[in-house]
């Protein structure tokens, strides 16, 4: 929580106004998944924005000490203390807990998973706890089912093909929370009229992204002649960026007389024929696989936090309405005054270092085969959440940075458990902790 207590209030980024919007009014959003706004409003009851945060940082701390106690023999309030430290202080993962945004719940996904895989025999209490961090997790971000998902299918393959055993029953383990997860989204989008279905958007952010990719442009050239598509009238002066036709006062979605659901309609038949016709599909593979070995190299710290939300900004919209009682700690801390007065350059640059040093462990372990089979593993589902992190937001949404840089932390992580796992202090007298 620290950049939160320097700042003096949690961080915002532009899209926290619309999350404590849709906490106030708990009505889905055609583009934001509702969990997260539940959260919200269930652990500050719209009075304070402080609760979530702490709440944040306590179940990274949690997960954290649970993965030290599974890969280590004793001293796990040390090791666990130097972990969250190191972490906290040269890694994005601190900027995330501090902040009013769902993204440091893909983390948390990703730390439950993979205690869940390396759990010998969980007992009911702690099946009970995971399986409601696992379903609240992947509720909070519209990207974390199809996430999960894949990395479960990997899982399998993995236990099939290779000596890496994952048992039947931690799949399903994996498998259960995200059933749950995806009918309860489906189910209140229905439930407010919206249809059963995941998203209200996917066809409009799929659409947006094929531009920034430069494959639109291409499509509406050969098809528009005969389509009454709206992007039919500006295709010769498209956006360049996903933002372009999402966000702006000007974009395609906010000058549609229909909104959201009838241009996310409109860019139905798009979609599909990018991913029926082989000639589009064609250009969707060659643009899917650069957006994410591109989305995989972004590691910016700080994104969006750069900018300051005074008055006028889309957060301090419901700061007014819904906040009343924090208005004057919001607009005074250090964020909304000055933003340039965030360390975050400094940071960024403990990053660069944290993340070297780290592939350099990682590295070093792996081609001298010092990692045991449960580190390997760990490896191997961190990797797989990055990559397949890396694939669904570079291919669905954009390659941005602050949609890649919440997974960063896991690699430094590995790599310290790797040093305590192989140093003096590892003692294997002692059986790991229950």
């Amino acid at each position: 929580m620290g950049p939160a207590l320097y700042n003096r209030y949690p961080l915002v980024y532009f899209d926290s106004g619309a999350y404590m919007e849709m906490a106030a009014s708990l009505e889905p959003s055609f583009h934001r998944a509702i969990g997260y706004p539940i959260l919200m409003k269930l652990s500050g009851w719209m009075i304070s924005n402080w609760p979530i945060v702490l709440i944040q940082g306590l179940l990274v701390s949690l997960l954290s000490f649970r993965l030290v106690q599974l890969l280590t023999i004793k001293r796990h309030y040390w090791h666990h203390f130097f972990l969250v430290t190191v972490l906290s202080f040269s890694t994005s993962l601190s900027w995330y807990a501090a902040q009013l945004m769902p993204d440091i719940f893909t983390l948390l996904l990703a730390l439950t998973a993979i205690i869940i895989v390396l759990e010998p025999v969980p007992s009911w209490k702690r099946i009970v706890a995971y399986s409601i961090l696992l379903c609240t997790s992947i509720i909070t971000h519209l990207s974390h089912i199809p996430m999960l998902l894949l990395v479960i299918i990997l899982l399998a393959i993995i236990s099939k093909v290779t000596s890496v055993n994952v048992p039947k029953q931690k799949l399903a383990f994996l498998s259960a929370p995200l059933v749950l997860a995806f009918l309860l989204t489906c189910s209140y989008n229905a439930i407010w009229g919206y249809g059963f279905r995941l998203s209200m958007a996917s066809n409009v952010f799929i659409t947006a992204n094929l531009g920034e990719m430069g494959i639109l442009k291409m499509y509406l050239d050969e098809n528009c002649p005969e389509s009454s598509i709206a992007l039919c009238k500006i295709k010769d002066k498209l956006p360049l960026e996903t933002g372009g036709y999402l966000w702006e006062a000007d974009a395609p979605v906010s000058q549609h007389p229909g909104g959201w659901q009838a241009m996310n309609e409109e860019c139905g038949p798009i979609v599909h024929d990018f991913l029926t016709k082989p000639r589009y599909l064609k250009w969707l593979v060659f643009a899917s696989i650069k957006a994410t070995i591109k989305q995989m190299s972004q590691i910016e710290l700080g994104s969006g936090l750069q900018y300051t939300y005074a008055d006028g900004s889309p957060p301090s919209w419901p700061m007014r309405s819904h906040y009343k009682l924090e208005l004057n700690e919001y607009l005074v801390s250090v964020q909304n005054k000055d933003a340039s007065h965030l360390p975050i350059d400094f940071f960024k640059i403990l990053n660069y270092i944290s993340l070297f040093l780290s592939m350099l462990i990682l590295g070093w372990a792996v081609l001298t085969k010092k990692m045991d089979e449960k580190l390997a593993l760990v490896l191997i589902v961190a990797f797989a959440f990055y990559f397949f992190n890396a694939a669904i937001t570079g291919v669905l949404a954009n390659v941005y940075e602050r949609l890649q840089t919440r997974l960063l932390p896991l690699f430094p992580m590995i790599a310290i458990l790797v040093l305590i796992t192989k140093s003096k202090l590892f003692d294997q007298s002692s059986e790991p902790a229950e």
